[in-house]
């Protein structure tokens, strides 16, 4: 069994995914900007909590540093911590949050794999997992800023696995459809799109760490419908995303349900 970093695992995927890793027996590093989350679920699951800003590299550096020092060595990173802000049009999105947006998934990312990247390298061994998103792979309106910061994460992920190939370390890029978590609340629905609960996008994932699986995606009706709407042209795609509805998952959106969540990842004066 090993040592397995996990951000933002205080709440919805990271969360189910340290409790079905540490059922397996592995050590979990429990992750999170907000400490008394990631604290329960420590308690709860015999791991180490953890508060990391995975926007601020300094902070992944010292997370991952002292997970591998003393934790009885680092095996796996799952960069997983994101936020999702939605606006229907990208102009009525604040550039705070754009900003934030970037900076927490991708570059999060961007850094959890650098960083694990020092410390793996010279074990020659190891695995880094990657949270993007099927909407890595698509547009999605009302997403606009996600949507960039998962394509980032797609793409950052599948140039770093054919430079590092002959590492010994292995990559698994993740790309959920849409996870019942806060991230969803308020929003919309499409007869086509088929939500998941946090436990079975966290299986999957765990999964991938026993089979060191590359690519990871469910539903798989969603991963194939978000394919075969890239090889169509752009009004076809669009068509389709009109009559599935699935333009408005994010676009219709029910803002009293919506504002706990808006208002916890800062983008209308949250803490």
């Amino acid at each position: 069994m090993g040592t397995i970093a996990i951000t933002g695992s205080g709440r919805g995927i990271g969360r189910a995914t340290a409790r079905i890793l540490a059922g397996r027996g592995h050590r979990i590093a429990v992750a999170d900007i907000d400490l008394p989350e990631a604290e329960a679920v420590a308690r709860e699951i015999g791991g180490e909590a953890f508060r990391v800003d995975v926007a601020d590299r300094a902070s992944v550096r010292r997370f991952l540093r002292q997970v591998d020092e003393d934790m009885g060595g680092l095996d796996v990173v799952i960069n997983n911590a994101g936020i999702a802000s939605t606006a229907s049009r990208v102009t009525e999105q604040s550039p705070e949050v754009l900003d934030r947006t970037i900076d927490v998934n991708l570059k999060g990312v961007m850094y959890g794999t650098v960083e694990a990247l020092e410390i793996l390298a010279p074990k020659r061994r190891g695995q880094i997992i990657n949270v993007a998103s099927l909407a890595g792979l698509i547009g999605v309106p009302g997403l606009a800023s996600y949507a960039a910061s998962k394509h980032g994460v797609v793409g950052f992920t599948e140039s770093v696995r054919i430079e590092y190939r002959d590492s010994g370390i292995d990559f698994t890029c993740v790309m959920p459809g849409p996870v019942a978590t806060e991230m969803m609340d308020g929003t919309s629905s499409s007869p086509l799109v088929k939500m998941l609960a946090p436990e079975e996008m966290a299986l999957a994932i765990a999964d991938a760490v026993d089979s060191r699986k590359e690519r990871v995606s469910l539903p798989r009706a969603s991963w194939f419908l978000s394919r075969f709407s890239t090889l169509l042209p752009t009004r076809a795609s669009m068509w389709l995303n009109r009559v599935t509805r699935v333009d408005r998952i994010y676009t219709e959106i029910d803002p009293d349900a919506r504002e706990r969540y808006e208002r916890r990842i800062g983008s209308i004066g949250g803490d």
